[in-house]
């Protein structure tokens, strides 16, 4: 069994901009946990892979196509493949999810 401890991964700069650790990745899937400041978003783009968002902490706005929902701890939200989305921490909030990408682009999507 592995245990991974969030807390005790390293924080770097993803390629869009904010603070993220990098979770777990294989050829099925791949969790990065994303920490955005207040304020903070990560710009509209495409993922060739179907991607789901888990909320740790914080609140913030979601955008999935042409739907956009507040979300904050707990909460999940369903990005199919080939959708535009974005997300952008509230203001005065600090913003923590889960990615999770599957398959993993790198290794099993297109």
């Amino acid at each position: 069994m592995q245990v991974i401890r969030l807390e005790d991964l390293t924080k770097a700069a993803t390629p869009r901009g904010v603070t993220g650790r990098k979770v777990y990745d294989s050829e099925h899937v791949n969790v990065m946990n994303l920490l955005l400041k207040a304020g903070e978003v990560v710009d509209t783009h495409i993922t060739p892979v179907d991607v789901f968002f888990y909320v740790v902490r914080g609140k913030g706005k979601i955008v999935v196509g042409n739907e956009s929902a507040v979300v904050e701890a707990t909460d999940i939200v369903i990005s199919p493949k080939d959708i535009p989305h974005s997300v952008h921490a509230s203001e005065g909030k600090d913003f923590e999810i889960l990615v999770v990408k599957t398959p993993s682009p790198a290794k099993g999507g297109k």
